[in-house]
């Protein structure tokens, strides 16, 4: 693939960190698939910053705040007090510590990429680093509204910024408008809310919460599941041929709805912190199902 400019270490990051995200990436028309597949590692970077064990959990919003100015100030120059902060690791994973370590590569490939291409990817990673700098301040998620705020800025942006790429690049999107945004805005969100109930245990144990006191476990599964539903009416968008751009609307839909069944049906979730999660030959089986229908 040459959608890296021949940088075959941004390739090898890329599949390394998201198996799910790689195979719906592969699928993607060539035209896109360089903007995405940068745009989806300087999310991850963005994440990895505010969640990984490689940094201090002091220094965390620091260097996430760096992170934010750079890309909202790209001619400032690259701060590598970021990358020097793995450069002595205390944990992490290898993959985490790659992609922080390919963050200079990472935002030279961006440099070259079309004005309006960058411009979209700037605009995602403003509005998700806000997400972020909110779960790094501690403060506990106190109604159903402050939720939704959230998961916008982590996941609903993503969906915002999905739409807006497809209609930048796609003649037949010409018929799209606004509303498209606002469809694309609710899959996103759903598929944070299946990530949030999905990771309950783990959350809890690390002292975290995103689940508002007042709020029933199930209202958010109702939620989630409302949100999700959505990627029917956003894929009647799509003309008939756009085959692939619907069925990577499809994967992380299906795989959502999957993650819902196995909580709801689970014995262990949410008091065990096993981890739930669809098998990878579901996961493949899924895939051939969303070209389909």
């Amino acid at each position: 693939m040459r959608w890296v400019y021949q940088n075959s270490n941004l390739k090898k990051i890329l599949k390394g960190t998201s198996r799910s995200f790689y195979l719906s990436l592969i699928l993607l028309p060539r035209k896109i698939r360089l903007q995405m597949g940068l745009a989806f590692l300087a999310c991850k970077a963005a994440d990895t910053i505010a969640d990984t064990e490689l940094i201090p959990k002091s220094e965390r919003l620091k260097l996430l705040d760096a992170y934010q100015e750079m890309f909202a100030r790209p001619t400032d120059g690259f701060p590598q007090s970021i990358v020097s902060s793995v450069s002595k690791p205390s944990g992490g994973s290898s993959s985490e510590k790659a992609l922080i370590e390919g963050l200079p590569a990472l935002m030279e490939a961006l440099s070259r990429l079309e004005p309006k291409d960058w411009l979209l990817i700037q605009e995602l990673v403003l509005e998700l680093t806000q997400g972020m700098q909110k779960d790094l301040e501690g403060k506990p998620t106190q109604t159903l509204e402050e939720l939704d705020q959230y998961i916008y800025f982590v996941a609903g942006c993503v969906g915002k910024f999905w739409t807006k790429m497809m209609k930048s690049h796609f003649s037949f999107s010409n018929n799209f408008g606004k509303e498209s945004e606002f469809i694309g805005e609710k899959i996103g969100k759903g598929l944070q809310l299946v990530n949030i109930l999905r990771d309950i245990p783990q959350d809890l144990k690390r002292g975290r919460s995103y689940i508002p006191k007042e709020v029933p476990i199930s209202v958010l599964f109702e939620l989630a599941k409302n949100y999700l539903k959505e990627y029917e009416r956003y894929c009647s968008y799509f003309p008939w041929f756009a085959l692939r751009l619907k069925a990577v609307v499809r994967l992380p839909v299906r795989l959502g709805f999957q993650t819902l069944q196995l909580l709801e049906t689970s014995k262990v979730w949410p008091k065990s912190d096993t981890i739930i999660k669809v098998s990878k030959g579901q996961v493949y089986k899924t895939l051939i199902g969303s070209f389909l229908s």
